[in-house]
């Protein structure tokens, strides 16, 4: 856990405001996206995460919408072109039928990020990630090279030390984990665009202005 506080203390205030913003954006820009075509938030949710792997973020979100239309036009499948692997795209399409996302998203990481989107005040899941496990080792690797070292064994040990920082500074699990990714991206200067910018791209392609929340929590210095 050493690691992983090491760079929570290199956090700067907009590393702690992107993290204490970015669930809840998530789940804004999710859940009007699905109501926008007659869908319940939770598949918005789903076709999302279902979509995430293999797939930058602002082209998940063009895509998520595109599937959502597509789906509620009655479209078939093979009609609808998103940028992510088949069985990810079919996991995406019953969704939208009205298949349960848990039933479809198992990946431990693929399932936390659609848990963390669903409902960003749940304090249980983790959303860990090759830069989340980089940051645990105290590495810097490829994201692939990342892949190749983690395992399904390391999930909850990284996610159970990212819960227990939560419990001592009185702060949910997902904002720790949003802090020390913000934070090691920047460190290493990782695509690391100004919140603000990135902010309305991302509404910008999911369909709507900015979206603006009030953060309830603040995250304690050591």
């Amino acid at each position: 856990m050493k690691n992983l506080l090491w760079v929570i203390e290199q956090a700067t205030s907009e590393d702690i405001e992107k993290a204490m913003r970015s669930w809840p954006t998530y789940h804004w820009l999710t859940s009007h996206m699905a109501h926008d075509f007659g869908f319940p938030a939770h598949v918005g949710a789903g076709v999302f995460a279902a979509l995430s792997p293999n797939n930058d973020y602002l082209g998940n979100l063009r895509d998520c919408r595109k599937l959502l239309k597509g789906v509620q036009a009655g479209l078939p499948l093979e009609v609808i072109k998103v940028s992510t692997y088949g069985n990810n795209k079919r996991k995406a399409y019953k969704i939208a039928q009205g298949a349960n996302p848990l039933d479809l998203i198992v990946f431990s990481k693929t399932r936390n990020f659609y848990l963390n989107i669903m409902d960003p005040n749940d304090p249980i899941p983790v959303t860990v990630d090759g830069h989340i496990f980089n940051a645990w080792e105290g590495t810097r690797l490829s994201l692939k090279g990342a892949a190749q070292r983690f395992r399904a064994k390391h999930y909850e040990t990284v996610a159970d030390s990212i819960r227990e920082i939560a419990r001592q500074r009185g702060v949910l699990a997902n904002q720790v984990q949003g802090i020390i990714w913000f934070c090691w991206r920047r460190i290493h200067g990782i695509l690391y665009t100004a919140q603000q910018e990135l902010w309305s791209r991302e509404a910008r392609a999911a369909g709507y202005e900015v979206p603006h929340h009030a953060v309830e929590k603040t995250f304690t210095s050591p």
